[in-house]
């Protein structure tokens, strides 16, 4: 397998376990994970902030958007019911956000503390870490 075919894997896993969560997990998280809903519109955080806590968003639509070079915000990607988003950033080692995430709806987040994301990430095998970071810097809608 080259490079680039297992950067590829690499990818479609990330976008399969981003895209297909556990129902059976969401509701055990649910037990353990706090949660928060946003208004319409709401932001839920901004490009530029230092990053914080990631999110599973269990009901609504939320967009990420990302600053153009004339300031204004283009639209990256939309995240959908059971998918995680606010994560790739503590994955690729970034301070702050890249990305302002936006509530498409009212929506509700179970949010995943920081320090959770961290201490899984200081476990996680070295060598899928870079895997890992290798394939999301190579798409910059990840975050």
């Amino acid at each position: 397998m080259t490079f680039f075919h297992l950067n590829q894997t690499l990818y479609a896993v990330a976008i399969a376990w981003n895209a297909n969560m556990d129902l059976n997990a969401v509701e055990q998280l649910k037990n353990v994970l706090s949660s928060m809903s946003f208004e319409k519109d709401q932001i839920i955080y901004e490009e530029g902030e230092p990053t914080g806590d990631g999110y599973i968003l269990s009901i609504g639509k939320v967009r990420l958007f990302k600053k153009a070079g004339d300031g204004k915000l283009t639209e990256k990607q939309t995240v959908n019911s059971m998918q995680v988003f606010g994560v790739w950033n503590s994955i690729l080692g970034n301070n702050v956000r890249l990305f302002t995430a936006r509530a498409l709806e009212k929506s509700s987040v179970l949010i995943i503390p920081k320090a959770t994301l961290n201490k899984k990430l200081s476990t996680l095998d070295p060598f899928l870490r870079l895997l890992f970071r290798q394939a999301l810097t190579n798409n910059e809608s990840f975050e």
